[in-house]
């Protein structure tokens, strides 16, 4: 899963605040942060995808 947030500078605790839940929810996300583009910055999450429930001893079936 990914996720972007875009904010402007003067909304940037709501933007961290948001990125702690996410981050709390799925604490092996990779964060990349990015103020390419002013004035809005942007924050992107990709949160890794779990393997098959093959690949953790689990089938299908199940």
């Amino acid at each position: 899963m990914k996720w972007k947030c875009t904010y402007q500078p003067e909304e940037k605790e709501e933007a961290a605040a948001d990125l702690a839940a996410l981050l709390q929810r799925h604490p092996g996300a990779k964060v990349r942060k990015s103020d390419r583009h002013p004035p809005f910055m942007h924050i992107y999450v990709t949160v890794p995808v779990p393997g098959p429930p093959a690949a953790l001893g689990k089938s299908l079936d199940q």
